[in-house]
C-alpha cells in the first residue's frame, strides 16, 4: 500500500512539474524551413487556428521597435532573431485594415530587448511570419512578452560578397534564406540605381558586380540627407518580399536609420568625403 501511495505521489509530482514548467519554445530555424518553391514546410505553417496546439512560441532578440519600420497608426511589425544554439529570424505583423481595435499591440519594445512571440504562423511573401490571418477574431491575436530589456543587438553577420546572399537556396546553407530575418552588415557596396528617401528602394552593387536591393525605412531619417557618394557599409534586417510563387527572389536589406549607413574609415562623414 505504501509503495502504491508513493507511486501515485510521484506521478502527481511529475504532472505538476510539467504543468508549471516554462512553455516549450519552437526553434526559429525549424519554423523557417522552406521547400523548393520557397514556401514554409513546418507543420505549424498555415495550420488550423481552431487547435491551440498549432500555435508557435519563440524567444529571441528584437531587431527593431514597432515605430522604426512602419507607420504604427496603420501597421505593427517586430523582427526577432534567435539566440544560440538556435538561429534564423522571424517577424510578427498586424494591420489596422481588418481591426477595429487599434493599436492592438505594445509599442514598448526596443532593439536589443529579449522577447517572446506566441501565435499562429503562415507564409508571407517568401518568409514565415506570425500573423492574425487578416482577421479581427481575438483568438488569432499573437502574444508579445518582453522578457528582458536592453540585452543588446546580436552580432552582425557580415556579408562582403552580395553573390552569397542574393539567390535562393532551399537548404539554407547559403543564399538569401540563410540570412532571412537576421541582423546583417553589407560591406563595400555602392548605389547603382534607385530613388533616395524614406520608404524608397535602391539597388546596391559590390566590387564583384553582384547586386541586392536596399529598402530605406519609411519611418527613417533619410529625407534631407545626402545619399552615400562612394562605397560604404550598411547594417539592417535581411528580408524578402516576393509576392508570387515560387518565392525565390526579391531579397533585400531593410535599413532603419541614416546612421546605419557607415562611411569608409578614411571619411569622417559624407559631407567631407572626396
Amino acid at each position: 500500500m505504501k509503495r502504491c501511495f508513493l507511486w501515485i505521489a510521484f506521478s502527481v509530482f511529475l504532472w505538476l512539474l510539467t504543468c508549471l514548467s516554462p512553455c516549450q519554445t519552437d526553434a526559429i530555424w525549424s519554423l523557417e524551413a522552406v521547400d523548393a518553391d520557397g514556401a514554409g514546410t513546418h507543420p505549424k505553417v498555415g495550420a488550423s487556428p481552431l487547435n491551440p496546439a498549432n500555435k508557435a512560441i519563440v524567444e529571441g532578440i528584437a531587431l527593431n521597435s514597432p515605430s522604426e519600420l512602419l507607420d504604427t497608426g496603420m501597421m505593427w511589425q517586430i523582427y526577432i532573431q534567435a539566440e544560440a544554439p538556435d538561429k534564423g529570424g522571424i517577424a510578427a505583423w498586424a494591420g489596422i485594415f481588418y481591426n477595429t481595435n487599434w493599436p492592438r499591440y505594445t509599442g514598448d519594445i526596443q532593439p536589443g530587448d529579449r522577447i517572446r512571440f506566441e501565435g499562429f504562423i503562415e507564409n508571407h511573401n517568401g518568409k514565415v511570419n506570425f500573423t492574425e490571418r487578416h482577421s479581427a477574431d481575438p483568438s488569432l491575436q499573437f502574444v508579445i512578452t518582453k522578457l528582458e530589456a536592453g540585452v543588446g543587438l546580436p552580432e552582425q553577420q557580415k556579408i562582403s560578397d552580395l553573390s552569397t546572399c542574393n539567390y535562393f537556396d532551399e537548404t539554407r546553407n547559403s543564399g538569401g534564406e540563410k540570412y532571412q530575418g537576421e541582423w546583417v552588415k553589407l560591406e563595400n557596396v555602392h548605389i547603382l540605381s534607385g530613388e533616395w528617401g524614406n520608404g524608397k528602394s535602391l539597388l546596391l552593387k559590390d566590387d564583384n558586380d553582384s547586386t541586392l536591393t536596399m529598402l530605406l525605412s519609411e519611418r527613417g531619417d533619410f529625407d534631407g540627407k545626402i545619399p552615400p557618394p562612394a562605397s560604404f557599409s550598411v547594417q539592417g534586417i535581411f528580408d524578402q518580399e516576393d509576392t508570387s510563387l515560387p518565392y525565390r527572389e526579391n531579397y533585400r536589406l531593410w535599413v532603419k536609420h541614416y546612421a546605419d549607413i557607415i562611411p569608409p574609415l578614411c571619411a569622417a562623414s559624407w559631407e567631407y568625403y572626396e
